[in-house]
């Protein structure tokens, strides 16, 4: 009970669902074919996908750090996912989850060993596994896709499942992932230390914490999801080429800040990170159903970002000064 309390909406979370609903009412007065049941199950279906990536890169921001290759590495599994299906037909869909995710293992393995161990800057190494990741794809796939044809009926048949008329079964082991990773953040202690660590990373060296295999873990933690999230692309999709999901970092990022991962570290939740991704792709959608320029939904994705770095860096003066004021009313 004390953990359902905990996950209930408040503070950041709580003013991001009032805007979720506004933009959602206002995009269906004007386009009311967006709140109908196939609008709905098609938002939710593409939020699976960056809510999951969402919810492996939180605890690496929550810890300081970022991962620019989520979006390289869900196009990595869901090409060789396929390649894999279109030359073994026998291919279920358990197999495409347990290969995608020891490709996103291997890069976030990558990854955690040259931030943690070898202590180089996150942006830098990530940014560098990005194009390696993406350049890897273009040389493996040879110019070549694969459609619903080559890919296990097991695999697809996961999109078509439907919980009360608009909840796709991606989006409810989305949640289901979300309770387990917030539970985990919140009450073991490799969960806690990642909010010291982000805190102060020095201090939490100076105490003891185990600051290289958090690290390290949090890295693989995060490319395994992207990973995943490799196979909720093909379920989504049914198709995949050497673009697939390009340029989608931006997106993830902005969920993640949005939804209260700051990027200065120590503070955060999957829980915000999820309602963070749900308005991203919400007004993306919208923009979509509204006949907005494509240009026009990166430059948004970017405004928001900005926005929520602007409203974190206001909020963290406003606790800075109240700490202040009550430390100076303790001495007097």
């Amino acid at each position: 009970m004390n953990f359902l309390s905990h996950l209930r909406p408040k503070g950041r979370e709580a003013s991001l669902g009032i805007i979720l609903v506004l933009t959602m009412g206002v995009t269906g007065i004007i386009n009311p074919r967006f709140l109908t049941g196939d609008g709905t199950r098609d938002l939710l279906s593409s939020t699976s996908i960056v809510a999951l990536m969402a919810i492996g890169i939180a605890p690496v921001v929550i810890m300081r750090h970022i991962d620019l290759s989520i979006s390289s590495t869900v196009g990595l599994s869901a090409w060789m996912v396929a390649n894999l299906c279109a030359h073994h037909k026998n291919f279920s869909w358990w197999q495409c989850f347990v290969i995608a995710g020891l490709i996103g293992v291997a890069v976030g393995a990558l990854n955690g060993i040259l931030v943690a161990g070898l202590r180089l800057p996150a942006l830098v190494v990530t940014l560098g596994t990005l194009y390696i990741v993406r350049g890897l794809v273009y040389v493996i796939s040879n110019s070549v896709d694969y459609n619903a044809q080559e890919m296990p009926p097991s695999l697809l048949a996961i999109g078509h499942h439907v919980f009360l008329g608009l909840f796709p079964l991606t989006f409810i082991l989305v949640l289901i992932m979300m309770l387990i990773t917030a539970w985990f953040m919140k009450y073991r202690k490799p969960g806690r230390d990642c909010y010291a660590i982000g805190s102060n990373p020095p201090a939490a060296d100076l105490v003891g914490i185990k600051v290289f295999r958090r690290t390290f873990l949090a890295y693989v933690f995060s490319g395994f999801m992207a990973g995943i999230a490799g196979v909720f692309y093909l379920i989504r999709f049914a198709q995949v080429d050497s673009t697939a999901f390009y340029g989608q970092e931006l997106a993830v990022v902005a969920a993640v800040v949005i939804g209260g991962v700051t990027i200065a570290g120590g503070s955060g939740t999957t829980v915000g990170a999820v309602i963070g991704a749900l308005l991203v792709q919400t007004i993306q959608g919208a923009l979509a159903a509204l006949g907005v320029d494509a240009f026009w939904k990166s430059a948004i994705n970017g405004l928001l970002l900005i926005i929520a770095i602007w409203a974190d860096r206001i909020l963290a003066r406003k606790s800075e000064n109240a700490l202040l004021a009550q430390r100076i009313k303790e001495r007097a």
